[in-house]
């Protein structure tokens, strides 16, 4: 059944991404309304989605009954840097870009994309766990990541106030106070929930839309890969869902766990690596590359990575 949902979600995305391929070539989607598009689905789409499912499906039970495992994001994500840093130096990735693979290499895009694909296969029941996987990514991305890049331009990164705001992001706080009503079973308006979902409801469409004028933007070059970013497609799409995948079953965690964080760890490269990119200074082209790339590979690959997890550990 759920590999059904995943082959039907990925035509789906699919489409949606080729009519966003369609508008950037028709001129109708700038790259300042991309920008503006992102910001709204992430300032407005995104916390009403976390909210409204976390409102939906958080209970005292469901917390007490996960306990520790709501940590495994962070030994994810954790292992996958370490792996990406022995890695690089075995292959000698290029000083000018070491901080920038860790980052691709180990970090997911678990909200803009990840989010969209486990809630079409998984429906609402997964967004709660996307949420514990979300902050530790964050988290990790904006600490330890950003110094990473900045280093690649000869800097050195201190945890300033700036990158607090930014690991508490409207989604993190979305979902945070979506897990805060519902545990005190404080009472909504149903006409405020509704308004909620109906912006939940934009993130798949403006997501997919995005995905497909990123890759417009970037043309034929996407196909042109350094060393680097071939083993970005490995780290991403190959040991980031063992890592998970290992842990997961090393600490005997439910079979939705299982299936969410394994797909939220082998989810494309962050959009935010781009941004950081250039805004410190470093090669935000081979970011902005490995978006486009990884988005599209996502695509082809999320079928197989459910066919496996239902054919050899029956885990759906």
């Amino acid at each position: 059944m759920f590999f059904a949902k995943a082959i039907s979600a990925v035509l789906t995305m699919l489409i949606i991404i080729g009519v966003g391929f369609l508008a950037a070539k028709l001129g109708f989607v700038e790259e300042e309304t991309e920008v503006k598009l992102s910001k709204l689905t992430l300032n407005f789409s995104v916390p009403c989605l976390l909210f409204v499912s976390c409102l939906n499906h958080i209970n005292r039970e469901l917390i007490l009954e996960l306990g520790f495992l709501l940590l495994i994001p962070a030994l994810i994500i954790l292992s996958g840097y370490l792996i990406s840093i022995a890695v690089g130096k075995l292959f000698r990735i290029k000083r000018a870009n070491f901080g920038l693979f860790c980052v691709m290499f180990s970090m997911s895009n678990a909200i803009f994309i990840g989010l969209p694909i486990c809630l079409m296969i998984f429906g609402e029941e997964a967004l709660p766990l996307v949420a514990a996987y979300f902050p530790f990514n964050a988290l990790l991305f904006w600490t330890i990541g950003a110094a990473g890049i900045a280093v690649d331009v000869g800097k050195k990164e201190k945890l300033r106030l700036a990158a607090v705001k930014q690991v508490f992001s409207p989604p993190l706080i979305g979902a945070i106070f979506g897990a805060i009503f519902a545990l005190a079973s404080i009472p909504l308006p149903l006409f405020l929930v509704d308004a909620m979902r109906y912006l939940g409801n934009l993130t798949t469409p403006i997501a997919c839309i995005l995905v497909g004028c990123t890759v417009f933007n970037m043309g034929k070059g996407m196909l042109h890969l350094t060393r680097e970013g071939k083993l970005t497609l490995v780290g991403r799409f190959i040991v980031s869902p063992l890592i998970a995948l290992g842990l997961c079953l090393i600490f005997k965690a439910p079979a939705m766990v299982t299936n969410v964080f394994t797909l939220e760890a082998a989810m494309p490269v962050m959009s935010q690596c781009m941004l950081l990119a250039r805004s410190k200074g470093a090669n935000h082209r081979l970011a902005a590359q490995m978006v486009a790339v990884t988005a599209v590979v996502a695509m082809l690959y999320v079928p197989g990575l459910v066919f496996l997890l239902v054919t050899v550990y029956g885990l759906l």
